[in-house]
Formats: structure tokens, sequence, C-alpha cells
């Protein structure tokens, strides 16, 4: 994260209503910041052209021209993409061809923009972490539950102590009582925020175990709670958020995860039982 998205989450639990209101909406629309009068962003975000002064000057800026300046220096790189918009799908014999494309093409701008802004130091944090640590949790619920379900199953076979909580069974905190300071928590959530997952992320971060967020949003509840975010846009003209970029996040952290390790022979042993199981054609 930028140097004012710091400030702005570091501040946000603190802020009155009005200021919390408007600092969120900051962290969720750089480019509305950067480009945009006061005037026209206090009206955005429903507040009085003073708050967002008020604003700068609570995180130690001097005028809001200056707190204007950190996001503008967001987008100096020509070719920054913004925020993928929904669209909206065509009409006609072609509606189909139409939704087909727009799908496409949200997607696409997603996955970029999850690369473009991709921490990969946050990356190398996150391998060296499963590695060090005894047991990695991944915790979603919802949608965010069976990619979380995806995530181990397909990380299994080579990195061993991965670990979700399973329908039917345990809580996602009774899931995680045990975690300590030895294990990593990975927590996966987006808009609307599940409650539970971000109790979870809370209680691991005060048990000092090594917490990873994988979410939409700078102004996410998750953020507070962990060492390291990964950020996945959820932008789609489908009913439902995407989940083109979160699969994108997971296959990145599983990939450089096995090859940080040496987890050559436990795939091996993998493939030699499940083609020994017959299970499969």
């Amino acid at each position: 994260m930028s140097k004012v998205d710091q400030k702005l989450t570091r501040a946000l639990p603190t802020l009155p209503k009005k200021l919390g209101r408007a600092a969120r909406y900051a962290l969720d629309n750089p480019d509305r910041i950067a480009f945009d009068s006061m005037r026209t962003v206090a009206t955005a975000c429903d507040v009085a052209s003073p708050t967002m002064l008020r604003l700068a000057r609570a995180l130690d800026y001097e005028s809001y021209d200056s707190f204007r300046s950190e996001f503008q220096q967001k987008f100096v790189t020509p070719g920054f993409g913004n925020r993928a918009v929904a669209l909206r799908s065509g009409t006609g014999s072609q509606m189909e061809d139409h939704i087909a494309k727009n799908i496409a093409n949200a997607a696409t701008q997603n996955i970029a923009l999850t690369l473009k802004h991709m921490d990969f130091s946050a990356v190398e944090a996150f391998t060296a972490s499963v590695q060090d640590s005894k047991r990695t949790f991944i915790l979603g619920s919802g949608s965010m539950h069976w990619m979380a379900a995806l995530m181990e199953s397909t990380g299994q076979m080579a990195i061993p102590g991965l670990r979700t909580d399973h329908s039917g069974s345990a809580t996602m905190i009774e899931t995680i009582a045990s975690i300590t300071e030895q294990d990593t928590a990975l927590v996966l959530a987006f808009a609307p925020y599940a409650k539970e997952t971000v109790v979870a992320a809370a209680y691991a971060s005060k048990k000092n175990a090594k917490v990873f967020a994988l979410t939409d949003k700078p102004s996410s509840p998750l953020v507070e709670h962990a060492d390291h975010v990964f950020f996945a846009p959820i932008d789609s003209p489908h009913y439902y958020p995407s989940v083109i970029s979160t699969i994108l996040m997971i296959e990145v952290l599983l990939s450089a995860t096995v090859a940080a390790s040496d987890a050559l022979d436990r795939i091996k042993q993998t493939e030699l039982v499940r083609n020994a199981s017959g299970a499969y054609l």
C-alpha cells in the first residue's frame, strides 16, 4: 500500500463517523480524489467540503491539496487502469455474445489490475511463512469457503499443514482455536464481508499468528488485522462478484510456495497413490 493508504487504514478505526465515511471513499476511489475537486468528492461521499479538509489535517497534511497530491502520484505512470466497472450486456439477438464479451473484458481487466498492484514482497513473505509454520489455515465464508477448500485440496499434495474449516463440522473460530505464533492464516473476504471471517482474522492476529488477507479494497475490515494484504478486484457484469482474480491469487500463492520449497517428492508420492487407487481414468 502507498503511504497515504497506510495512514488512512491506520486512522480508520478511530475516526468520527463523517471522517470515516470520507476516508473509506478515499481508499476505494483514489482516482476520484486525484482528479475531482474537493467539493465534487465531498458530494460523492455525502459530507460537507470542510470535512475533506478535516480529514487531510487529521492525517497530518497541511492542506487538502497536499493530501490530494499523494493520490495524484499514483496516476503518474502511463497506462494505469482504473478499477473495472460493471459492464452492461447487449440487447437483441446478439445479447448472449455481448454478455460473454463483457464478462471476459471485465475478467481481463481484473487480472491486469491484480498483476499491476501485486505486492511481490508479500508473496515472498507468504511462502516463507508457510514454510516456517506448523500449520497454515485458509479461511473463508460463503463463496470464499469454496475458494479456501479449492486452495486446500490443490495445495495439500505439495504443502503439508494446509487446513480449512469444513462445512458441517467445526465453526471457523473453532477450527483456529489453537492457533499460535507458529502458524499462518490466510483469510479471504470480499464485500459484503462475512462477520465470522473478520472475527477469525482478529483472533489469529491477537494470537500472534502471521496473518495474510486476500480481499477487494483497502477499506476492507480484514486489512487492520493482516500483516500483508493481497487485493483482487471483483468487478463484473455478472450478477455475482467475479472470482477470477481470487483464483489467480490462489494459484500464484500456491505456485510460489511450491517453487520455493522441496515439494517434488511429496507431489510424486501423491501421484503414485492416486494412480494406484484406480479412482481416475
